[in-house]
C-alpha cells in the first residue's frame, strides 16, 4: 500500500459525550492521500460474508493491509495517547482493522443488529471508525440504555445486554430496522456525522451504533455504499 501518510494538516477536535466524563476524538482529513486505500477497497479487497468475523456487523468485511494498521497505531500513540497525563498509557496493541461495507437490508436484520452495542467491557479498549464515504450515508451515534441509565458498560453490566434484547422484543414497533434516533428504550446522546477521510476514536465500552439514515447506506457496491474502516485496539 504505497503513499500512505498521515496528513500534516489534519484537524483534531475532542467532543464531550453527554452523561459521561469521556470524549470522542474526531480527526478530519486524516490521510494525506486516500488513493491507495480506495484502490484496495474498490479493486483488491475480498469481502467476506456477514458474520464471518464473529460479530453482528450488518455487512461484509476484509482485513486492511498491515501498513494501514501500523500508520493508525503510530498516530494513536503519538497524537491521542501522547496527550494523556498518564505516561504509562502511551503504547497500544491493535487487534484488527476491517474494511467494512454495510449491506444488510433493514428487514433482514437479526434482533441483535437492531440495537446499539458495545465492542468490549474493558475501559482500556478503543474503537476507531475511518469513514470512506460521505455524510449522507450516515455516521456513528452514542446511546444511553434508559432502563439502567447506562452509556458506558463494564464487566458487571454483562447481564444487561441480554435484558436489552428482551426489551426490544417487547417493543417491536420502534425497533423494526436500524436504530437511527431515540426510541422508547435508547436515547441518542451524541451523533457524529460521517465525512470522507474522517477518523473517529472512542472507548469501546460505550453503547453505540452506525447511524444508517439513508436507503443508500446499505448496498454491496463499495464505490457507492457506506464504506468505512473499523479498527480495534487496547492500551497496554
Amino acid at each position: 500500500m504505497k503513499g500512505l501518510k498521515i496528513n500534516p494538516e489534519l484537524r483534531v477536535q475532542q467532543v464531550k459525550i453527554p452523561g459521561t466524563s469521556l470524549y470522542a476524538t474526531i480527526v478530519d482529513d486524516f490521510l494525506l492521500d486516500t488513493n491507495s486505500v480506495m484502490e484496495f477497497a474498490h479493486n483488491i479487497a475480498y469481502f467476506n460474508p456477514m458474520f464471518s468475523d464473529n460479530s453482528f456487523y450488518p455487512g461484509i468485511r476484509d482485513h486492511m493491509p498491515l501498513p494501514y494498521m501500523r500508520l493508525l497505531k503510530r498516530f494513536f500513540e503519538d497524537r491521542v495517547l501522547g496527550k494523556t497525563n498518564n505516561q504509562n498509557d502511551n503504547t497500544s496493541s491493535f487487534h484488527k482493522c476491517l474494511l467494512s461495507l454495510t449491506t444488510c437490508q433493514p428487514s433482514q436484520l437479526t434482533i441483535e443488529q437492531r440495537l446499539p452495542h458495545i465492542d468490549s467491557f474493558d475501559e482500556r479498549d478503543y474503537a476507531f471508525v475511518h469513514y470512506l464515504s460521505g455524510e449522507e450515508l450516515g455516521g456513528t451515534s452514542i446511546y444511553r440504555y434508559k432502563p439502567k441509565n447506562l452509556i458506558q458498560f463494564t464487566a458487571e453490566h454483562k447481564p444487561v445486554l441480554a435484558k436489552m434484547v428482551t426489551d426490544i422484543k417487547a417493543s417491536p414497533t420502534d425497533h423494526q430496522g436500524y436504530i437511527t434516533s431515540t426510541t422508547s428504550i435508547f436515547e441518542q446522546v451524541l451523533n457524529i456525522d460521517a465525512k470522507f477521510n474522517r477518523l473517529v476514536i472512542y472507548k469501546g465500552n460505550l453503547l453505540h451504533s452506525a447511524n444508517l439514515v439513508s436507503q443508500k447506506s446499505y448496498n454491496n457496491n463499495p464505490k457507492t455504499g457506506r464504506l468505512s474502516i473499523a479498527s480495534f485496539a487496547s492500551i497496554k
